[in-house]
């Protein structure tokens, strides 16, 4: 019988063994695949990859001390850090839409940046728009949009205080774009 104590395994991955991360892997992925799927309404792949990324940020934070100890089980915790991932997931998978071949963002997170909410954007024009945004507002932009960072790994990778600070950067830097697709939208009509 594998020993799932969080101490025992906490200490194993800390000195490189990381088979206590594939027993674990093994051991939940399946409960949390239906758990999430019927609380959800994800599809199976979401709930897949959200598992993935848990088990992944489970074993970041033990080897960087983060976590040292747990107020709950290891599965509680992973499928907290799981829910979240799934949420993400969802809430990215919301934002873009494809249609034909041009890859579109629509506009229903910002929609109170938007008188018209329903205005979709060609990527050329979206790109030219954040070409004209101050450069901090361009590299929030293409970290979460374009290599899908989520906001605290935005804060590491530009030095913000925390993912808080990152996810108003980013609220701001949204609220410059749409202004910027705006003024293309009046030139185009003019």
């Amino acid at each position: 019988m594998k020993d799932f104590r969080p101490n025992i395994i906490f200490d194993k991955l800390r000195n490189g063994i990381e088979t206590p991360l594939y027993d674990i892997y093994e051991l939940y992925r399946n409960e949390f695949i239906v758990w999430s799927m019927s609380r959800y309404n994800c599809s199976e792949e979401q709930s897949k990859d959200a598992f993935q990324e848990a088990i992944l940020d489970f074993h970041q934070n033990v080897i960087s001390g983060q976590l040292v100890e747990l107020s709950s089980t290891i599965k509680t915790y992973l499928f907290q850090i799981g829910k979240y991932k799934l949420i993400n997931i969802q809430k990215k998978e919301a934002r873009l839409t494809y249609n034909d071949t041009l890859q579109l963002i629509e506009c229903g997170e910002v929609s109170q940046f938007m008188e018209d909410e329903n205005k979709n954007y060609t990527q050329e024009q979206i790109n030219n728009a954040i070409s004209k945004l101050p450069e901090d507002c361009q590299k929030v932009l293409k970290l979460y949009y374009y290599k899908e960072f989520d906001m605290e790994s935005i804060a590491r990778e530009l030095d913000y205080k925390n993912a808080d600070t990152a996810k108003s950067k980013k609220s701001l830097c949204m609220k410059s774009l749409f202004n910027e697709l705006k003024k293309l939208s009046m030139l185009l009509i003019l």
